[in-house]
């Protein structure tokens, strides 16, 4: 997930309906967590047939993550010429934007694991070895192996892949925002990347060629910033429109409920993009808000949820009155926790990682020439 939200009190330009989907997509994720964690079995045989079924397709509130990512990324770097050391700040910015929330999380997860041993029948003492810590810690638990501490976490880990391959395409192919559709070369690294993508949605592929991949999934990502390249870029439109209605049909003959997401996410941001309301749709301020804290919203929410729903069925029985008592009880202390990590940690991450510069300043080498070059322009 790109996590780029700004803190609750919003200047102006910002995308409202990004930050608007981000708060939608952390909800439907805490609430189908809460019935697939089997809190809710009670109440969920009394719920009309498709609000159950809306419950249980909260999970695809990933797919819009993806598409979202791909959507602030190909933004934030839009006017850059991007270099191999243009990555390396890129990275690291990303790097201090996400770690912080990210690494509490873990050591959350970790906790509630040791503490469930201790205080829920059943429950084995966890196995936590250093090696699956530090794969944690940069994101590589998928890629070596190692059991999740939160069953969110993967999502983490492709993430980052995405980040990072899609910056070094530009960078690869010496991208030119000054040109049209940054330049031939990029668009062509592009073009072959989505067509690369594509095997996957078709169902041509199924795994990825190492484990913990991105590229099964690189599609929801690509639609993303193709939905922002057809903004942008008229000359772009024809093409990054036709890439998402090709993943919307290939998901729909394929019944992949996934793919489906990610094609009509993208396809929702240029449309209103178009509209020019990007700056302005569902700017609603609760919701606004819930954007804000979704990326913490979306780290911690397992580990409460479960031990609120355990102590609270302790404490009155279980009935689906009471499920539904505990259900709104227990998303609240999701949401209120998450605005206190945010505004404790994510968001000081947000400000440290402002502090990044994303172009390179030109060193003192650099400076003489230019100077001379201002003082000869300069007028006498």
């Amino acid at each position: 997930m790109s996590r780029d939200v700004e803190p609750l009190s919003r200047p102006q330009h910002r995308f409202t309906l990004v930050d608007a989907l981000r708060g939608v997509a952390s909800l439907s994720v805490v609430i189908y967590h809460a019935a697939e964690g089997r809190h809710l079995t009670g109440l969920l045989t009394l719920l009309p047939a498709w609000v159950a079924q809306v419950i249980k397709q909260g999970g695809l509130g990933v797919a819009v993550f993806f598409v979202l990512s791909g959507f602030v990324i190909a933004h934030s770097v839009a006017r850059s010429r991007v270099t191999f050391s243009f990555v390396g700040r890129f990275m690291l910015r990303r790097s201090i934007r996400l770690d912080p929330p990210y690494w509490l999380a873990i050591a959350l997860a970790i906790s509630f694991a040791y503490l469930a041993a201790q205080f829920v029948g059943g429950k084995e003492q966890p196995q936590v070895s250093l090696g699956q810590i530090a794969a944690h810690i940069f994101y590589l638990q998928e890629i070596f192996g190692y059991p999740g501490f939160n069953s969110v976490f993967w999502t983490l880990c492709q993430e980052v892949q995405f980040y990072l391959v899609f910056v070094l395409l530009l960078a690869v192919s010496h991208n030119d925002p000054a040109k049209p559709m940054q330049g031939r070369a990029t668009a062509l690294v592009f073009a072959g990347a989505a067509l690369i993508s594509l095997l996957w949605p078709l169902g041509i592929l199924s795994d990825g060629p190492y484990r913990g991949s991105f590229l099964p999934l690189w599609h929801g990502f690509l639609a993303g910033a193709g939905a922002y390249w057809a903004w942008r870029n008229p000359l772009s439109a024809i093409y990054c429109v036709a890439y998402i209605a090709v993943l919307l049909v290939a998901g729909i003959l394929r019944g992949d409920a996934f793919t489906i997401a990610c094609a009509l996410t993208a396809l929702l941001l240029w449309a209103f993009a178009a509209r020019g309301q990007m700056y302005s749709a569902l700017d609603w301020r609760w919701l606004q808000g819930l954007g804000a804290i979704s990326y913490s919203l979306y780290l911690t929410h397992n580990p409460i949820t479960a031990a609120m729903f355990h102590l609270g069925y302790r404490l009155t029985g279980r009935t689906p009155g009471l499920e539904a008592m505990w259900w709104i009880i227990t998303t609240a202390a999701c949401i209120a926790f998450a605005f206190a990590m945010w505004w404790l940690v994510e968001r000081p991450s947000i400000n440290l990682a402002r502090r990044i510069s994303l172009e390179r300043k030109p060193s003192q080498a650099d400076a003489a020439p230019l100077a001379a070059t201002q003082r000869a322009a300069a007028p006498n």
